[in-house]
């Protein structure tokens, strides 16, 4: 398949193909007038890559797995691991945006307080004149 029907049938744009050209995410073949041709497997690498995308992993992590994957590289425990691994980040980045919110949330209050003082003196100035 041409990059048109890659494009319709992924939803990935041509910009987004030909990106993941570069990094080595998809290999399209060339035919003799130098069009790129795209196999049915182009097409799982491309749901695979926008599926570990969504789980947080970056296109480098992504392109070190696909080549593995191609290359044989990796095992079932090799996979394991690097989903462990993902999801301790993801626990990390959890517990940090939960320490956030606390702070943002103790500020809004210390915000709102402040606001409720003022408007008291607001308040008991204008009844005094």
């Amino acid at each position: 398949m041409k990059i048109g029907e890659l494009e319709a049938r992924s939803g990935a744009s041509r910009h987004t193909l030909r990106y993941y050209e570069q990094l080595g995410l998809i290999s399209p073949l060339r035919q003799t007038n130098n069009y790129r041709v795209y196999t049915e497997q182009t097409l799982h690498d491309l749901d695979f890559i926008q599926r570990a995308q969504s789980m947080g992993f970056s296109l480098g992590e992504i392109g070190e797995i696909l080549d593995a994957q191609r290359n044989q590289l990796i095992d079932c425990a090799d996979g394991a691991r690097l989903i462990e691994k993902k999801m301790a980040e993801i626990k990390q980045k959890i517990a940090n945006l939960q320490s956030i919110y606390r702070y943002l949330d103790e500020e809004r209050a210390n915000f709102e307080a402040s606001a409720a003082k003022q408007l008291e003196l607001q308040q008991l100035n204008n009844a005094a004149n």
